[in-house]
């Protein structure tokens, strides 16, 4: 295990190292984007700030729900959202932006004694992200593709069920499948629980892409709304699986190629997806604190 461990820290050094040495050395000028932050409306960086907490509250409401076990009462709204940022805080350091999934699962599972409640809980919440995620780059094709969206949110819904069947039927033979089959079936008697999760997904997620918008705002650039809506989903979802220092260097390439479709340099890009970076590493660095004065830990 620590093998793999320390395998998957050297991929994605390699990864994001990789991509920030091409970045900086075939796309963007470093002196320019360093100019490019004096652009910066500071206004918008603290309302950026602001609404990344505002967003992990409200994940933390989402996670409350989903949490049915027995002794879940004893799981305060506060103690999730302090695991919120510690996650944020893990997230700078483990594959993926979803690593700090795992610090949260395992804290979870200590604290109601029931480790297979904390997998599922928070399994199920990042599952319902990831597909209004794709909901939303779905929705934001209307406006090129007109009625042709229909027919990918009909795919989008009927690949859920078809998804799920072919679950059930690998979890019988292999073991993680199973795991995540289970974590899925814990909700099938609590439809309310999974449409306030799947709602409140919906917001969170797209206070995630305003807040990507508002860097774009700190420079000056105003993007299409529905480009944006198409955009980040397909950004933070690269940023989910594509190994790497929390999205470093791959979230940088993507803003560069992305955006200049619209008619935003690579310079200006490169120094929108950094000040994203920071805004984020900056919030949190609360959890940093917390998981430093955490007793439990």
């Amino acid at each position: 295990m620590k093998n793999k461990n320390t395998l998957k820290t050297i991929v994605k050094i390699i990864i994001s190292g990789s991509l920030i040495y091409y970045l900086f050395t075939k796309k963007v000028n470093i002196s320019e984007v360093a100019a490019n932050f004096k652009l910066l409306d500071w206004r918008y960086v603290v309302l950026m700030a602001l609404i990344i907490i505002i967003h992990y509250s409200i994940s933390s409401f989402r996670w409350k729900s989903l949490l049915i076990h027995e002794r879940s009462n004893e799981v305060s709204r506060l103690y999730l959202l302090k695991l919120y940022f510690e996650g944020a805080f893990f997230n700078n350091f483990m594959p993926t932006s979803i690593g700090g999934d795992a610090y949260k699962i395992v804290k979870l599972g200590r604290k109601i004694k029931d480790p297979a409640t904390g997998f599922s809980s928070v399994f199920t919440e990042r599952f319902t992200g990831i597909l209004m995620l794709f909901l939303i780059g779905l929705l934001s094709l209307s406006k090129q593709l007109g009625w042709g969206v229909l027919v990918l949110i009909i795919w989008l819904i009927s690949g859920f069920y078809i998804g799920m069947y072919v679950l059930k039927i690998l979890s019988k033979k292999i073991s993680f499948v199973r795991r995540i089959y289970d974590a899925l079936m814990v909700y099938k008697d609590y439809p309310k629980v999974l449409f306030f999760a799947m709602f409140t997904s919906l917001i969170i997620q797209l206070l995630s892409i305003f807040t990507q918008y508002l860097a774009f705002r700190a420079v000056g650039i105003k993007l299409p709304v529905f480009y944006s809506l198409m955009a980040f989903p397909i950004i933070t979802l690269a940023g989910f699986f594509i190994p790497s220092i929390n999205g470093l260097g791959v979230q940088d390439m993507m803003y560069v190629s992305m955006f200049s479709f619209v008619g935003v340099s690579q310079g200006i890009a490169a120094t929108v997806s950094i000040t994203y970076h920071i805004v984020r590493m900056g919030v949190s660095l609360i959890g940093g604190i917390l998981y430093a004065l955490d007793r439990e830990s």
